[in-house]
């Protein structure tokens, strides 16, 4: 298992700054004034105060969200600065949550977006990283008038960007952002361009980095081409030399730089850069400042090249340092929200290890406790696979399946149990079936709305179950189950996912 990057520009926005007067703080216990679920609302409010909105769009189940309530939404400059805005949070499992998401063209939680009071976008934010520069760019963002589209467009010759406009692009977050990069290699020759252009090396540094790891998504080994592989040593011993460099690059290079340094044909290269990440990497972890969440998964990189280098494989070293690092996490998270955003990468990081029993151990043992009991049934299912244990595995997904909470929510999990009979016991055609009316039922009970998020996973769904009945005589099934989703559309408002 291996977690998508989610790459975190705001330190550099930070870096850009100009000196100026810091924000006044939020007093002790002072919170962000949410306005829960209505948009329309807080866009009519927006207008009367002539401010703009802070659209925050998350999931009760999701580690990032809750990593963000427990960092940057308890951070006193954040919060004040937030009172130059209309704040508003958007629950993706909120009645018309998914059509609002693709009105703004939302797809993955969390998105943090800002936008003017006639609902034009100025930027949107990927709210992983520091909350200083998160506050920064929140002061930048208040006083803009022009859009997001105006921005990029420019930032096509970026040659004549103001100082103000790098600061907006070193924040945004280019990985989630559908309405304007829904196609990865243009999204990483954008950024790879504005590296050129940038005004600083280390700015210069950080959007090269992250238009490598852009091209390259989620490969355990990336395929560099010998310009990429001269960027690579260029750009590395530079960043991990820097400690703020390291901080700011801090998620991207747990999850993205391992990958880049194991494309390098030399070997003595690859040793040198890997322990130069390592060492950059521990320094982070031991930083009793930084997130919780971020220390933890800075061990990604010491998995991915020991497994490398040992024919698939972690030494026992590193299996002894991914275990620390778990007990960490497991002792420092005191809170369910905590917990929430740092135990499932804990157990995935032990699973990539090879400890799939400790893995299976961590994750039982949060679920009497856990805000979302069947984000950790789905972790479960996967690991009883692995070990195939297929009865496990779909009993678990059964489970979740059945306890998920929220219609956008429920609608997702039944997907994963209904995928998961299909994948595991394709020739028992009333197990498939049955997994299926779930997802039929969520469909029909669904509020949330049937776009963007939801509709591409029951699209994906829909055109499995087609393969499935080719591939194993299900057309008597297909038929039925065709007939249901007519009927629970016309009920919760969907497309029938199941005709070609």
């Amino acid at each position: 298992m291996r977690r998508p990057i989610r790459l975190t520009m705001l330190i550099i926005a930070l870096a850009m700054t100009a000196c100026g007067k810091p924000a006044d703080h939020a007093g002790a216990g002072a919170q962000i004034a949410w306005r829960e679920g209505d948009v329309d609302d807080a866009f009519a409010e927006a207008k009367e105060a002539h401010k703009p909105v802070l659209l925050y769009w998350g999931a009760k189940w999701c580690p990032p969200c809750n990593l963000m309530k427990q960092t940057l939404f308890k951070d006193p400059g954040f919060i004040a600065e937030t009172r130059n805005f209309i704040p508003v949070h958007l629950d993706g499992d909120d009645k018309n949550a998914q059509t609002w998401g693709q009105r703004f063209g939302i797809q993955g939680y969390p998105t943090v977006i800002i936008l003017t009071p006639a609902r034009t976008e100025v930027t949107r934010l990927d709210g992983g990283s520091a909350a200083s520069a998160l506050t920064d760019v929140l002061k930048l963002a208040a006083q803009r008038t022009t859009s997001a589209d105006d921005l990029l467009a420019r930032a096509a010759n970026p040659s004549g960007l103001s100082a103000a406009d790098w600061r907006l692009l070193a924040s945004f977050d280019w990985l989630d952002d559908p309405k304007h990069f829904d196609d990865p290699a243009k999204a990483a020759a954008f950024v790879a361009r504005l590296a050129e252009a940038a005004p600083d090396p280390a700015a210069k540094r950080r959007f090269a980095l992250t238009a490598l790891l852009m091209g390259e998504g989620d490969a355990d080994v990336a395929k560099l081409t010998l310009e990429q592989q001269a960027q690579v040593r260029a750009l590395l011993p530079a960043i991990l030399a820097s400690n703020a460099e390291v901080e700011a690059n801090r998620e991207a290079l747990s999850y993205g730089a391992a990958p880049l340094i194991l494309a390098l044909p030399d070997p003595t290269e690859r040793k040198t850069l890997s322990v130069q990440l390592v060492a950059a990497l521990d320094r982070v972890a031991a930083d009793a400042g930084a997130p919780l969440g971020d220390r933890l998964v800075t061990v990604n990189a010491d998995i991915a090249l020991s497994k490398a280098a040992n024919d698939g494989k972690v030494t026992p070293d590193v299996l002894a340092k991914v275990r620390a690092r778990v007990t960490m996490a497991d002792v420092g998270a005191t809170n369910p929200s905590m917990r929430q955003a740092v135990i499932p990468d804990g157990g995935q990081l032990l699973a990539d290890a090879g400890d799939l029993a400790g893995a299976e151990a961590l994750l039982k043992a949060e679920l009497p406790r856990s805000i979302a009991p069947y984000y950790y049934m789905a972790d479960l299912a996967e690991l009883d696979e692995k070990a195939k244990d297929d009865k496990a595995a779909i009993a678990w997904l059964k489970q979740a399946a059945r306890s998920a909470q929220g219609p956008a929510t429920r609608v997702q999990w039944a997907i994963l149990y209904s995928n998961g009979v299909m994948r595991m016991r394709p020739d028992d055609h009333a197990a498939v079936a049955g997994a299926a009316d779930t997802v039929i039922d969520a469909l029909g009970q669904n509020s949330s709305g049937y776009a963007e998020r939801t509709k591409k996973k029951v699209d994906a769904w829909g055109k499995a179950l087609r393969v499935w009945s080719a591939a194993h005589n299900g057309a008597d099934v297909l038929a039925r189950l065709n007939a249901e989703l007519d009927l629970a559309c016309a009920q919760g408002g969907c497309e029938n996912a199941l005709k070609a």
